[in-house]
């Protein structure tokens, strides 16, 4: 699955780069604009408050007004000739979408949905926020004209051909369907004060009993992952024999973390040597195939010409699914652990003390 989603995810991107150079050729083939168009342009960045060094450029091969770009945004014009009330209200759009940063959130869109190149409904989610990205700056520059009639006629004045060669990476005054923008903007503005309460209240419900019922999901595969892994898993029974050594046998699930180091033990046949470890250090075997009925007899003694009360020896047997069993002892341990199921083992001893210590001992691999 990782490889199919892999093969579909380079596609994705090799497609979205080709069309992207395509792009970004055309572009570069403009001119900076007249002197008039760039000075009103900066005139209005310095009215919003844009801090972006924006450039306004004229190029043939674009059909409607756009900006592309996030560092250094440019505005493109197609090379028509604008009155100055049409210029005003195509760079007031194109300067908001700088402002509202769309071109950031277009290219994390766009990121998102290569990801998810595999869901059937991605342009319908695309379309759908580019759509509200326009709407959102319609309202904008309507707030800052003052009529709303007279912002979509300037529109429909200038728009021939919906430009739509590359969406993700660049926002124009003509992009989405221009008649559902004008029916948006009527019905918003016939909205009350009752129906925005209510659309909020839904949409905190909709927010609120989605957030639950993904919580609940992973809840329930997690503990149906536990059950399951429960019930399927060959866990480790070992059974200690106090004939050699009295001890109480623990157990957990994986190792402990406050063990800071780990290195593997050579077997010479079915013995492995233990002779030193660094504090904080595990010495442990590689995965051994053991049957059932084999024995692990660790005998282990620490050597360290000073006090052993306050130090802490751990030695245990480790099954492939992580579970772990083990005895623990100050300074000597003389033990054994009786393999009940065939499988993987991994044996261990673990140092706990603060301080290097030097051991006498060994694991052995015992035969039935």
């Amino acid at each position: 699955m990782v490889g199919i989603w892999g093969i579909g995810f380079g596609i994705s991107i090799w497609k979205s780069k080709c069309k992207e150079r395509i792009f970004l050729d055309i572009c570069q083939s403009g001119k900076t604009c007249r002197e008039w168009i760039s000075k009103q342009a900066l005139e209005l960045m310095e009215k919003f408050e844009i801090h972006n060094s924006v450039s306004v450029e004229c190029n043939p091969f674009v059909q409607t007004p756009m900006v592309y770009g996030i560092r250094n945004p440019k505005v493109l014009l197609p090379t028509e000739e604008y009155t100055t009330d049409q210029l005003k209200i195509i760079l007031l759009h194109e300067l908001t979408h700088i402002k509202h940063k769309d071109i950031f959130w277009k290219l994390l869109c766009r990121m998102i949905l290569l990801i998810y190149w595999f869901y059937p409904l991605k342009r319908q989610i695309f379309k759908a926020v580019n759509e509200w990205s326009e709407v959102y700056c319609d309202f904008s520059v309507i707030n800052e004209t003052g009529s709303k009639k007279g912002y979509f006629k300037t529109i429909y004045d200038i728009m021939i051909h919906q430009f739509q060669f590359q969406e993700y990476i660049c926002a124009g005054i003509g992009e989405c369907n221009l008649e559902r923008r004008i029916l948006i903007a009527n019905n918003i503005r016939r909205m009350n004060t009752e129906k925005w309460i209510i659309g909020f209240i839904l949409s905190m419900c909709f927010i609120l009993f989605g957030g639950i019922s993904v919580v609940t999901a992973m809840e329930s595969m997690q503990l149906g992952y536990r059950i399951l892994d429960r019930n399927t898993s060959e866990e480790i029974v070992v059974d200690g024999t106090p004939e050699v050594m009295n001890l109480v046998v623990h157990k957990r699930y994986g190792y402990d973390p406050r063990i800071f180091h780990t290195k593997y033990l050579e077997d010479d046949g079915s013995i492995y040597g233990v002779d030193f470890l660094k504090k904080k250090e595990r010495v442990q075997t590689r995965w051994t195939y053991l049957k059932k009925g084999q024995k692990v007899f660790f005998k282990v003694f620490d050597m360290t010409d000073k006090d052993t009360n306050k130090r802490k020896l751990e030695v245990g047997i480790r099954d492939f699914s992580n579970n772990i069993k083990y005895v623990n002892r100050s300074e000597e341990i003389d033990y054994k652990f009786s393999i009940e199921k065939s499988g993987k083992y991994q044996c261990f001893v673990s140092n706990y003390n603060d301080q290097n210590i030097e051991l006498l001992g060994e694991i052995e691999i015992l035969e039935r």
